[in-house]
């Protein structure tokens, strides 16, 4: 670590000369006049500028022969170019006028694709654009994208839901690098704090072929704020209120960007009192506080591009085991409870090989458990999880402007260990291996991709003796092969997607050996030793259409599970607590998304959005499989208003969210009604001599509605979710330009 941070230093402060310079002019494509203030981004640099009044930019301290540049400015189509700056000095860019444009750059995907080239349906959100309505955690914010639901606790606590898979089946990146927390657990949290969290980037099912194993339900890749623009000083400080858990969340950024120096640091805390129902008492152990800490430094040499990235992220969770009720707006934690740390360090490089380039990450995480259960001195149980992960990519050149590909290689060493007074899990160390190639084809408006990929994984749990329920020993190796393949077709206003995949999943340590009660699930969980691999075979297309005023798509899908490890209750008890046992079947998901925004050609100021996500499941015998969530339609009415003025009204939202009855159940489930939800805000601006002051207010649940989601944790105990809700956050930003050196 301390020769990680050294070299990183030292290549900071070292003095380097650069070479290149590259001019650019952004232009109206109708007019022909200059657009100044257009934003400027730089891909590969993870940083930008803006043009001035002339419609200039300028980009120095970049020795490679391309850059991938990015334009974008409001009331205009985004333009997304490679550009070959050793042979061209000097470009001009006309941007198109257009209401909205859906087509952003995918990170996730291969090669960095706009979302409308990529052969994968992935969406791309910006964090500001899914929290309309100011939600309590990072996870309710991304569970407003169709096809992304919440397993929740409603106490903080939020497990993302892709297509009705969940926990070990859900692969989620941040910082470049693979979060590894712990996620087989109901009480487990996602492991990622929204500071410094620009975008997030959701892939359906195992559809990539880029990110390892385990991704049978998709990926989440959260992208960090990009850096400051060139010679720039920037910075925030935000706060929200939230009335019915009395919370409040503070963050805070500083962004430099001066030279051959770019760094980012981020501070966030929130504290939040038990949560309110309907009926205005409040859920007792529903508390909960979060401390969130990121930083990143990037530099760049000659062909060479790094980051060194660090986060902590410290959550306190009240832990509920009863329908309890209160008064009371006390915020500290009393028995029982949990704390968990999360510590993420990554180490990106890029080195520019002529016209090809590759890229290596390395990332450690530690995650760490401790929950208190009589005696605030002394864990009940506690887990201390510590993964050393890298990542290794090399993208070809792009051969005759149509045929390129990627191989690469990821790999994962864990070491898992008790230190705590309980044991559910015994010792263990897992390590994996993999290694792919994925080869793109394009055509003038059809495109190819197909890959392959090899896995391996090796599990050596340690014999471990206890009072009550002794932990065998085991070492055991598993094998996959899985492959990619699918094309799109691209006219002029429609686009047709096609993908067949697989995917493969050995069992966790817990569904292998868990063999104990769960704290809070009320459940003795006993694994099976001999579970085999899950190994998933999806098919999904997507039918895109989008001209001036209105964009439509559908995205229907058939996921097939063989193996598929679920825990089944076994009618009988130890201790007066049911027994469930992880057991396999084949399964079956299938459903989709349907969605359409509408942006009439007379009135500009309003946007009508709708979607709706559907999922079915069953195993082989047509039973219903359990934690599927309801059907979903939720419905946007949004007016953007574009007047000038000391205080400017940027927007006002309506939003509806119906959830369908669910009565096609698991064993141990009971249906769940169906419910409708009214949210209600609006976004302003307060102009000052600097930056203007933003403001956001509204309304959650506007009519108290008394309801029951159908994967809240609480359900079994009959705890109804958040009732009303008033919210108001404000903003204020800062930034500087610094003095540029004389060349």
């Amino acid at each position: 670590m301390k020769k990680i941070i050294s070299t990183a230093l030292f290549l900071l402060t070292a003095s380097i000369t650069f070479g290149q310079s590259f001019r650019g002019t952004v232009l109206d494509s109708e007019t022909n006049l200059p657009i100044s203030n257009a934003q400027v981004y730089f891909v590969d640099l993870k940083t930008g500028t803006t043009t001035d009044e002339n419609g200039s930019f300028n980009i120095e301290h970049f020795n490679q022969k391309e850059i991938h540049i990015q334009i974008t400015f409001l009331g205009y189509n985004l333009i997304d170019e490679i550009v070959n700056i050793a042979t061209t000095k000097e470009k001009t860019f006309h941007l198109e006028q257009g209401h909205f444009n859906l087509d952003e750059v995918v990170v996730s995907a291969p090669n960095g694709r706009l979302q409308g080239e990529n052969i994968v349906n992935v969406v791309h959100k910006k964090i500001t654009e899914l929290q309309p309505a100011s939600s309590l955690t990072l996870v309710e914010a991304i569970s407003s994208i169709p096809g992304v639901e919440q397993t929740t606790t409603g106490a903080g606590i939020g497990k993302p839901v892709i297509r009705g898979l969940s926990g070990n089946r859900i692969v989620t990146y941040t910082q470049g690098i693979r979060v590894e927390n712990q996620q087989w657990g109901s009480r487990h949290d996602l492991g990622v704090g929204e500071v410094g969290i620009e975008s997030v980037e959701v892939i359906k099912g195992p559809a990539s072929l880029l990110y390892g194993s385990d991704a049978l339900g998709g990926v989440l890749y959260f992208l960090d704020e990009r850096y400051a623009n060139q010679n720039t000083i920037e910075g925030f400080a935000e706060t929200k209120f939230l009335s019915n858990t009395l919370g409040s969340t503070t963050n805070i950024g500083f962004k430099i960007n001066k030279g051959k120096l770019k760094f980012n640091l981020f501070g966030g805390y929130s504290s939040q009192a038990d949560y309110q129902v309907p009926n205005f008492k409040r859920v007792f152990q529903t508390r909960f506080d979060q401390k969130n800490i990121k930083s990143s430094i990037g530099f760049n040499t000659k062909n060479w591009i790094s980051n060194l990235r660090y986060s902590f992220l410290q959550n306190d969770y009240g832990i509920l085991n009863s329908a309890e009720y209160t008064n009371s707006t006390e915020r500290a934690f009393i028995l029982p409870f949990q704390t968990v740390d999360n510590h993420n360090l990554s180490f990106e490089n890029i080195v520019f090989i002529g016209n090809s380039k590759l890229n290596l990450t390395l990332g450690n995480t530690n995650n760490v458990r401790k929950a208190y259960k009589n005696n605030k001195d002394v864990q009940a149980t506690g887990l201390n999880l510590n993964t050393f992960t890298y990542n290794l990519k090399w993208y070809s050149p792009i051969y005759k402007d149509r045929f390129d590909f990627i191989i690469g290689s990821q790999g994962m060493v864990q070491d898992n260990e008790n230190n705590g007074k309980g044991i559910l899990i015994p010792n263990a160390s897992t390590t994996d291996f993999g290694a792919f190639f994925i080869g793109n084809l394009k055509f003038d408006k059809l495109q190819f991709q197909g890959g392959i990929r090899a896995d391996y994984r090796n599990i050596d749990a340690k014999k471990m003796e206890h009072p009550q329920r002794p932990f065998p020993a085991l070492n055991k190796t598993y094998n996959g092969f899985t492959f990619s393949s699918g094309a799109v077709y691209k006219l002029k206003k429609t686009k047709f997607r096609a993908n067949i995949s697989s995917g493969f999943r050995a069992p966790s340590t817990t569904e292998l050996l868990q063999n104990g009660k769960h704290p809070g699930s009320n459940r003795f969980i006993k694994g099976d030793a001999n579970l085999l691999n899950e190994n998933a075979t999806q098919i999904d297309f997507s039918f895109d259409y989008q001209d001036e005023h209105l964009s439509f798509s559908v995205n229907p899908f058939y996921n097939a599970i063989q193996n598929y490890i679920f825990l089944s209750p076994t009618n009988t008890q130890i201790g007066g607590t049911p027994v469930f046992e992880f057991i396999q079947t084949n399964a079956f998901l299938y459903g989709g998304e349907l969605g359409f925004h509408y942006h009439p050609h007379k009135i500009h100021w309003l946007h009508l959005e709708s979607n709706l996500s559907t999922v079915f499941a069953e195993d082989r015998n047509g039973n219903a499989l359990p934690l599927i969530p309801q059907t979903n339609l939720s419905s946007t009415v949004r007016a953007e208003f574009s007047h000038k003025g000391k205080v400017q009204l940027k927007n006002v939202f309506v939003q509806h969210i119906y959830k369908f009855q669910q009565n096609r159940t698991g064993l141990f489930e009971t249906a769940t009604s169906d419910y409708s939800l009214i949210d209600i805000g609006l976004n302003l601006d307060i102009h000052t001599k600097n930056n203007p002051i933003e403001i956001t207010t509204g309304i959650k649940n506007l009519l108290n509605t008394k309801y029951i989601d159908h994967l809240s944790r609480f359900k079994q105990l009959e705890i109804p979710n958040q009732g009303i809700n008033f919210f108001i956050g404000i903003k204020v930003k800062l930034d500087k330009k610094l003095k540029e050196k004389r060349r």
